[in-house]
């Protein structure tokens, strides 16, 4: 197989590049994409951020977390140095225009009069974003090539802030210069649910409404949010996996499958989907806090911000009418895991009888991989019902493989916008969230606390009893 390189000379500019994001994730990813030859001969990573380093300091900076985020079968020092050649570093204020300048400066003599592609990183907090925007706009004329945006989420903090950030950020750069990231949707095993409908009929045929009992996304994790407290306290469990990482993950399992792979119709029909998602006001949604959160530093000792939630929505759509969809999703709990459960109806005939359910299950960790549950009669003389399971990976296999950072930065100099959002999914998103969060606080709803290493809140389970359905563990699927 023939691997996608970068073909033409370009510009990766980080801000934020001495922050976490940073290390632990787009440094270990451009290392990846360097291991496997995917640059081309010209090309220049710049960090910009207010620490003072020289460009020695960080590259040692760069070399030391490459090292500590990569396997260490794949750590070749030949390459990272070789990668060190072209990495430079620019102190300035997000905020000074003329810090700016000097860098637009550094970046011409680097190129020495080419025009390259210019990809600016945002691995900064949300506050400073439109300092940077303007900063930039300012000098985009002079760096002689194109200039787009990834910008990581969340993308504002509810409908209203993040249309009226798009707003901000579109009169100085043009929409199609902007790249809005989710990195679940640069994960092998999120980034395989289209293909996998757009090519098989008979996925199409089986995830129809009118033949699901119901729909399970549960994405849990045994950590807690020590490293990322100071953003988490302000944002919460909802905001930070639901309003993006799972609606996205939804919307690629029900949205009607276009005709032609093309993104404006994807990002349209994926649109579709949120935009008709209703949350059942007054009982579908359970909030919890795992014990000791209001202990750590930086939290307010009365703090409500949730670390697990689980919500039950419908998709006012005719072809999903009355199907429900339960999401859950938290910290510090007993296993990580993060699967999809569809469960099928039984037939008619069969409703009352003791087997289990058709169930198409795919797992995105710690396992990636499709399985289809089907129901077999053993018996003889008396009837014994066993599983049949036929099980495929989604897991990359080879030497092509990249983690969701790198697939993500692969995609953008490759201009393949299937892999970003749309603004209209954004702001889709946000409108149910919004609605979530208004329910919440018109209820007055409390976390409930749960113990460290536990399910969750038990509450939990009156979700799935309203339709007469159960939770499907992790550990029993």
């Amino acid at each position: 197989m023939k691997l996608e390189k970068i073909k033409s000379p370009f510009n990766f500019i980080i801000f934020g590049a001495s922050g976490d994001l940073a290390k632990l994730k787009i440094f270990p990813s451009l290392y990846q994409l360097a291991l496997q030859k995917r640059f081309p001969k010209n090309y220049s990573v710049y960090g910009f951020a207010r620490s003072k380093m020289t460009d020695t300091q960080f590259r040692a900076h760069f070399k030391k977390s490459v090292k500590a985020h990569t396997d260490k079968l794949i750590y070749d020092e030949k390459v990272v140095n070789e990668l060190l050649e072209h990495v430079h570093y620019h102190c300035g204020q997000y905020d000074q225009g003329e810090d700016f300048e000097t860098f637009s400066k550094k970046l011409l003599e680097i190129q020495k009069g080419k025009k390259v592609y210019n990809l600016a990183f945002f691995a900064t907090p949300p506050v400073i974003l439109k300092s940077i925007i303007e900063n930039l706009a300012t000098i985009k004329k002079t760096l002689g090539g194109d200039l787009r945006l990834m910008l990581e989420k969340p993308f504002g903090a509810d409908r209203k802030t993040a249309g009226e950030l798009f707003k901000f950020i579109t009169t100085h750069f043009e929409k199609k210069d902007l790249l809005l990231i989710d990195h679940y949707l640069g994960k092998a095993a999120v980034r395989s649910i289209f293909p996998l409908r757009y090519n098989n009929a008979i996925l199409n045929l089986l995830l129809k409404g009118g033949a699901i009992s119901n729909i399970q996304i549960s994405a849990l994790e045994t950590l807690g949010v020590d490293e990322r407290i100071g953003f988490f306290e302000n944002v919460g469990i909802i905001k930070d996996m639901i309003q993006s990482h799972l609606l996205q993950i939804l919307a690629l399992l029900t949205m009607t499958m276009p005709v032609h792979q093309e993104v404006n119709s994807i990002q349209r029909e994926k649109g579709d989907v949120i935009s008709a998602l209703r949350l059942e006001k007054g009982k579908d949604v359970i909030l919890g806090q795992y014990r000791g959160y209001r202990e750590q530093d930086g939290v307010n000792h009365n703090s409500n911000t949730p670390t697990f939630a689980a919500m039950r929505l419908f998709i006012d759509l005719t072809e999903w009418y009355k199907v429900p969809i339960y999401i859950r999703t938290g910290k510090k709990l007993s296993h990580k895991h993060t699967y999809i459960v569809i469960e099928f109806n039984k037939p008619a005939y069969a409703k009352h009888t003791d087997f289990e359910a058709n169930k198409l299950i795919i797992e995105l960790y710690p396992q990636e991989k499709i399985e289809i549950k089907l129901v077999n009669d053993i018996g003889k003389e008396i009837p014994q019902y066993s599983e049949v399971i036929n099980e495929e990976s989604l897991a990359c296999m080879g030497d092509d493989c990249l983690p969701p950072y790198a697939n993500l930065i692969l995609d953008a100099f490759l201009e393949r916008q299937i892999s970003f959002l749309s603004i209209d999914e954004i702001l889709a998103s946000w409108h149910l969230i919004d609605q979530v969060n208004h329910c919440i606080q018109k209820k007055k709803e409390k976390v409930i606390l749960y113990d460290a290493n536990s399910e969750g809140p038990k509450k939990q389970h009156k979700l799935t009893d309203l339709d007469l359905n159960h939770w499907h563990d992790a550990q029993h699927l």
